[in-house]
């Protein structure tokens, strides 16, 4: 990867020959947290940025990309904290791999295609690219859906680009590989529509089996928009619901946020960001006791980008759970978590 990199930098920041294209991004950070947990760990339901009290990396990824008349495919390899966390139940070369796809162009009149591999998630408008997101942390919403997926997707753009949409059948929630109580296949759409330019609205959705008979839903909404005088709103909701066969019944979560950016020059902004993350029923911070059950959170940052393709971030960030969910240095536990958070990142 370093000797790729050298490589890379040594040539254009994107080189386009043919077809073809060579990308990179790498992103490092410190995150400090007095409360100063002994493993180092944020929490076990952060997975980009966990780390605290320690410089590390997020993400280091390489990227070589294609496209060209009816074929399109892409390989991504990465490396750093956010792979550990994510791709900590995929096995030897696959804990590395963000993308590896290839697509299929199905019409000559009509933007209409097929692809197939380890692909970008089809949920939510956060992605594993840090100087993407309009703020540094991930948001309780992204952290706990899934940042990529493995399967094929049907997707179809309108001419005007005003419409897209897709269709997926994966192999679960944010896997590569199927587990052994995991049969079939899951299921999920996506439906975007730009009404205007700076108009994005978005639903998309997942079916399928976590476990045997453990059958789950859920569907993500948000909406985007980006102002002539450099405003850019995020507002989003989720709703899940997975049955639980123990009780025999529905275990349910939701979750809403709302993120803004504002520009005060072409290379300085500052964001603030608020969300809450109802999950009485354990299913994505678990059942046992104390559970996070409730999670508010708000955080407000300032980015800096002195080059194209390159932004220092700082971050202060305050989570409010309604159980003791946040390891302290003693080894105890509480319900608040506050830190600061800065990151340099570069995007070639």
């Amino acid at each position: 990867m370093l000797f790729a990199g050298q490589l890379v930098m040594g040539q254009e920041q994107d080189a386009d020959k043919g077809g073809l294209k060579i990308n990179g991004y790498i992103e490092s950070y410190y995150q400090f947290n007095p409360d100063k947990p002994k493993d180092h760990i944020k929490a076990p339901f952060f997975y980009s940025h966990g780390q605290v009290n320690e410089i590390a990396v997020n993400l280091a990824m390489l990227k070589v990309s294609y496209e060209k008349d009816i074929v399109r495919s892409a390989i991504a390899l990465g490396v750093g904290s956010y792979m550990n966390s994510n791709y900590a139940g995929e096995k030897g070369m696959w804990q590395h791999v963000v993308e590896a796809n290839v697509g299929v162009k199905l019409a000559k009149s009509a933007n209409l295609w097929l692809d197939a591999g380890v692909l970008p998630s089809h949920i939510g408008p956060e992605s594993a690219i840090g100087s993407d997101n309009i703020s540094l942390t991930r948001s309780l919403a992204a952290e706990n859906s899934p940042y990529f997926e493995t399967g094929a997707r049907l997707s179809y753009t309108s001419d005007d680009e005003k419409w897209y949409l897709a269709a997926v059948a994966l192999n679960g929630w944010q896997r590569i590989q199927l587990t052994e109580d995991q049969q079939g296949l899951s299921v999920g759409h996506q439906i975007t529509y730009k009404p205007v330019s700076n108009l994005t609205l978005n639903s998309s959705s997942y079916l399928g089996e976590e476990g045997k008979d453990r059958l789950r839903f859920f569907h993500d909404f948000y909406v985007q928009w980006q102002s002539n005088i450099g405003l850019e709103l995020l507002g989003s909701f989720d709703y899940g619901q997975q049955h639980r066969p123990e009780q025999d019944d529905l275990g349910k979560w939701w979750n809403t946020g709302l993120q803004a950016r504002y520009w005060l020059s072409p290379t300085i902004s500052v964001q603030a960001r608020g969300e809450y993350f109802h999950d009485k029923d354990g299913m994505i911070f678990g059942s046992d006791e104390p559970s996070a059950q409730e999670i508010w959170g708000s955080s407000a940052g300032l980015d800096i980008s002195p080059i194209s393709g390159l932004v220092w971030r700082l971050e202060y960030r305050y989570l409010d759970s309604k159980g003791d969910v946040f390891q302290t240095h003693s080894g105890s536990f509480k319900p608040t978590n506050h830190g600061i958070t800065t990151s340099l990142a570069w995007k070639f």
